[in-house]
């Protein structure tokens, strides 16, 4: 017996294909972005933390001054 509740529709399959291939570079950064929060969340030491966030810390600083002087 098939459960239908789990199982995505032909029509849905290829509707995301044509968005995938339509908006390749946004599928990539949310992947990028999905991995970054897992990483993050499930399996980052305190140390990468502490790094990750002077990172941050500086992207930050570079996007406000950039922003600032346009």
């Amino acid at each position: 017996m098939e459960n239908k509740q789990n199982k995505t529709s032909k029509a849905k399959l290829e509707s995301n294909k044509r968005y995938q291939a339509k908006h390749k570079k946004e599928v990539y950064r949310n992947q990028k972005k999905s991995r970054a929060k897992n990483f993050i969340l499930n399996d980052a030491r305190i140390d990468e933390l502490n790094y990750f966030s002077e990172l941050i810390n500086n992207r930050m600083q570079e996007l406000k001054n950039n922003n600032g002087s346009n």
